[in-house]
């Protein structure tokens, strides 16, 4: 990468002792007052997503429906994840267009992230073009009849990097047809998720996780994190409810969902969110979710 994305990029476990507000003040002036944001459109972008800052589905929710609209493509899809997981689960943060009858991506299902195709989103150093789903070979048929149940024709895909490495991928499709050769979509697209996306969601991202540790490298209030666990030993402190529970909290479903496909009443949801907290420490669903992308049980 060139040294101007590498200044834009901020340590993913940065501490922000500061609070938000000087998280906010920081990025400002990294991205801004420095003018490192190359397609000038994406800087009011930016300035809607620092006043959510503390808020990561809110801050997701602006940048995806900003994206879909710049690109004109039906869906952006966004999940948090690593390249060396098992599974990668789309489907944190979606935008569709309301002018078609667009699925949803995620679903709830987990995609396997060892995938040829996947492996190329987080590795390149470009944004990957799928041009058309049904005659790319890079593709596998199992992941095609994937994309093909949300009916994408093509894709742009791409994974979200601080300096430290990918910690998860967007993705933008089109499902009615075949995305447009127009002049600039792309570029506006890698100089956005780059410029943008990338540094602002790793750090609402960790603003969120600190819900559930304090200082950074330092992991509080977890039982496992306590004994010196790893993330897979945590997991496996879970009751076989419990695990299935923080799949689909980790899938963004409601408590009240949870509720009805586990035929439970919301107390004792409740009681065994509780008690899944309390074992792993993960008090958000994006800690949630990059537990379970980090562990072998996803």
């Amino acid at each position: 990468m060139n040294r101007q994305n590498q200044d834009t990029y901020p340590a993913f476990a940065e501490d922000f002792r500061g609070g938000v507000l000087a998280a906010q003040r920081q990025l400002r002036n990294r991205l801004l007052d420095r003018g490192t944001i190359r397609y000038r459109h994406a800087r009011d972008l930016a300035a809607h997503m620092l006043l959510r800052l503390d808020d990561l589905p809110g801050c997701w929710s602006i940048a995806t429906n900003w994206l879909r609209a710049e690109l004109g493509c039906q869906r952006v899809d966004t999940g948090f994840g690593m390249r060396e997981a098992k599974d990668y689960f789309p489907g944190f943060a979606e935008a569709k267009d309301a002018n078609f009858d667009v699925p949803s991506f995620g679903c709830g299902r987990a995609v396997d992230n060892r995938d040829v195709a996947m492996q190329a989103m987080w590795l390149d150093p470009r944004p990957l073009i799928f041009a058309d789903i049904k005659q790319d070979r890079r593709v596998t048929m199992r992941l095609r009849q994937r994309m093909s149940g949300a009916r994408t024709k093509s894709k742009l895909a791409w994974a979200l990097r601080t300096e430290r490495g990918g910690y998860g991928l967007i993705c933008a499709d089109w499902t009615e047809h075949l995305v447009p050769w127009e002049s600039g979509l792309y570029d506006r697209f890698e100089q956005t998720v780059t410029d943008v996306l990338g540094p602002i969601i790793a750090v609402s991202k960790q603003i969120a996780d600190q819900g559930f540790r304090g200082e950074v490298g330092k992991p509080q209030g977890s039982l496992a994190a306590y004994a010196g666990v790893s993330d897979t030993a945590s997991l496996a402190t879970l009751t076989a409810s419990e695990l299935e529970i923080a799949r689909l909290v980790a899938k963004g479903m409601s408590y009240k969902e949870i509720a009805r496909v586990r035929d439970r009443s919301l107390s004792t949801i409740d009681h065994q969110l509780r008690s899944i907290r309390q074992k792993t420490g993960a008090s958000s669903t994006s800690a949630l979710v990059s537990l379970l992308a980090r562990s072998d049980l996803s």
